[in-house]
């Protein structure tokens, strides 16, 4: 059996306006394809409204990927340019820019040039004047897994905030973590979480905690709300002399992700939460 595959060397033509004649050819917008887990090449050819080539010798362009729900910019690159008199310029794009976008999932792109006076001017996908083309990423081309994410705590000096939270309203010291990405700030479509303790006789409860504010503000107790474990009654869960990894399911679309814990004893001795784990 013989099974025909087919190489692609699509270039997407995108308009400066460079005049003020539109013209009289049309154009047709194609959707940009990203595939997970492989370097991506997209080449552009950018031309005037009057479909000539824009000489790029002393400009600078920049391309956009923006979350079509959102408008938050994803991520930002700069254009290579390859013939700068034809106004041809391509992203170079390695796997591991995307690796944590979620695939299946239509985005906006943009672009703009940057000239040597620092002048921006926007680049259009259509003879329409559209300031945003449209993405897909496709995922499943190759198999690579995701990073996973370690919270660390200071081991000498933890960072700590007097809040009433978790099992008990007489103000205890709760010692606080630093934060991770959670699944809508790494643009994930799935929700689940899975997190792994380790301890060194660890006495005492421990909380993880959600923000969905813009950046991740440790010290804003307000800011942060306490996430239920999958199989768990309460929000908090209790070790006792724990020296296992004690690992929990979680679902959440929190921006941040952190621990909280409240030790029996005080953290200069010896039971401690050396480390956690968090993969989404």
């Amino acid at each position: 059996m013989t099974v025909t595959v087919y190489v692609y060397d699509d270039t997407h033509t995108v308009i400066v306006n460079t005049s003020a004649s539109q013209g009289s050819t049309t154009m047709y917008d194609k959707t940009i394809k990203l595939y997970q887990g492989i370097d991506n090449t997209v080449k552009f050819a950018l031309k005037d409204n009057d479909r000539k080539a824009v000489n790029l010798t002393n400009l600078t362009v920049t391309f956009n990927m923006i979350n079509a729900t959102t408008n938050e910019s994803i991520l930002a690159r700069p254009l290579t340019v390859t013939n700068a008199t034809k106004g041809l310029a391509q992203l170079n794009l390695p796997a591991s820019d995307i690796d944590n976008v979620a695939g299946g999932v239509f985005y906006n792109y943009s672009l703009y040039t940057t000239n040597t006076s620092s002048e921006q001017q926007l680049v259009y996908t259509d003879l329409n004047e559209a300031a945003k083309g449209t993405l897909e990423v496709i995922e499943g081309v190759n198999s690579n897994p995701r990073a996973t994410q370690e919270i660390t705590f200071e081991s000498s000096n933890p960072n700590f905030v007097n809040e009433k939270v978790g099992k008990s309203a007489t103000g205890e010291t709760w010692y606080y973590s630093s934060a991770v990405s959670g699944a809508s700030e790494r643009n994930l479509t799935s929700a689940s979480h899975t997190i792994a303790l380790y301890s060194n006789g660890f006495d005492g409860d421990f909380i993880v905690e959600g923000s969905m504010e813009s950046t991740a503000n440790t010290t804003q107790p307000k800011d942060w709300f306490h996430i239920k474990l999958d199989g768990q009654t309460n929000d908090y869960v209790s070790l006792t002399n724990s020296t296992t990894i004690a690992s929990y399911n979680f679902t959440s679309m929190a921006k941040w992700i952190r621990v909280i814990y409240l030790p029996t004893t005080t953290p200069d001795d010896v039971g401690k939460i050396t480390k956690v784990l968090v993969r989404n």
